[in-house]
């Protein structure tokens, strides 16, 4: 199977997070069928896994994005270096 066919049967994370706090309304209540409750435990943990490699790779990227960024403004705030012609005079 493809990374890009992996990924698109993948749900967003929002969509993750989203069916992530409706296994755990469903397990909450305590009227699930135990064969179910192993499915919804094993779906959960699933999902739980997706997230936290989402979130790591933003936080990766968005690292890279602001060191990017801080060396930008740190290159446009420092001053020109003087040329040769500026030195001697």
């Amino acid at each position: 199977m493809s990374d890009k066919k992996k990924k698109g049967d993948e749900p967003t994370y929002a969509a993750a997070s989203s069916e992530l706090e409706q296994i755990l309304q469903d397990i909450e209540t305590g009227q699930i069928d135990l064969d179910v409750l192993t499915e919804k435990v094993e779906r959960a943990a699933a999902l739980l896994a997706l997230c936290r490699q989402r979130l790591a790779a933003t936080e990766t990227k968005v690292k890279k994005i602001t060191s990017e960024v801080s060396a930008s403004m740190q290159n446009d705030a420092a001053p020109p270096a003087a040329t040769d012609d500026e030195v001697d005079a």
